[in-house]
């Protein structure tokens, strides 16, 4: 078991797991911006396409998509971050890709969704991230570094979050049932620490 997907919703910390279980099976780990930004410094043919497609205001076609993503997996092992987004999309990379041995879907409830993100605050002045709960600043309202402001982005009101978390939850409901169809599917607690995490998704 080598190659593996790893979905999640807002404040699952999906990235860091996803790097996690890359370290344990010693495998690299790709998400559609760490390509991108391949791509760009590299000044490849898809970098081209993709700008013209951005700077039209359009989406990337998937086909597009799935064709760069394949020059960078290895047959031998790979870790993908929060891709596939869409059931045609986990189809097309079925139909051309490595097989997938396993995906992983970090669980949260809504309810601790919103908890986590409508406790973050960012510093008006150095950019340091801070939560309400989790790591709050010494003082209330002020960094602890540069003792700037700190404020709540917009993304991160309840207002927001109420209105993404249904967005994100149909969006992604096609791909988890796609993946459970064919037996790939692992659910794992979200609220654990992130090395039992890792653990529970490799075992």
């Amino acid at each position: 078991m080598r190659r593996l997907v790893v979905l999640g919703p807002p404040s699952s910390d999906r990235m860091t797991v996803a790097e996690l279980i890359a370290g344990r099976l010693g495998v690299p780990v790709f998400s559609l911006t760490t390509v991108a930004q391949a791509e760009f410094r590299a000044q490849t043919p898809a970098s081209v396409e993709f700008k013209r497609f951005m700077d039209a205001g359009d989406l990337v076609p998937d086909e597009l998509l799935l064709s760069t993503l394949l020059t960078h997996l290895d047959v031998n092992g790979f870790v993908l971050d929060g891709f596939p987004h869409s059931a045609s999309q986990a189809a097309m990379l079925a139909a051309s890709g490595p097989p997938v041995d396993r995906v992983v879907d970090l669980v949260l409830s809504d309810e601790e969704i919103t908890r986590r993100l409508t406790g973050r605050r960012m510093c008006r002045g150095c950019g340091r991230g801070w939560h309400v709960e989790f790591d709050p600043p010494p003082e209330s309202g002020r960094c602890g570094w540069c003792g700037g402001e700190l404020l709540q982005r917009d993304d991160d009101s309840p207002r927001m979050v109420a209105a993404r978390l249904p967005i994100y939850r149909d969006r992604i409901a096609p791909v988890l049932e796609y993946y459970r169809q064919r037996g790939l599917m692992v659910d794992v607690d979200a609220t654990l620490p992130l090395e039992q995490i890792a653990e529970a998704a490799t075992c």
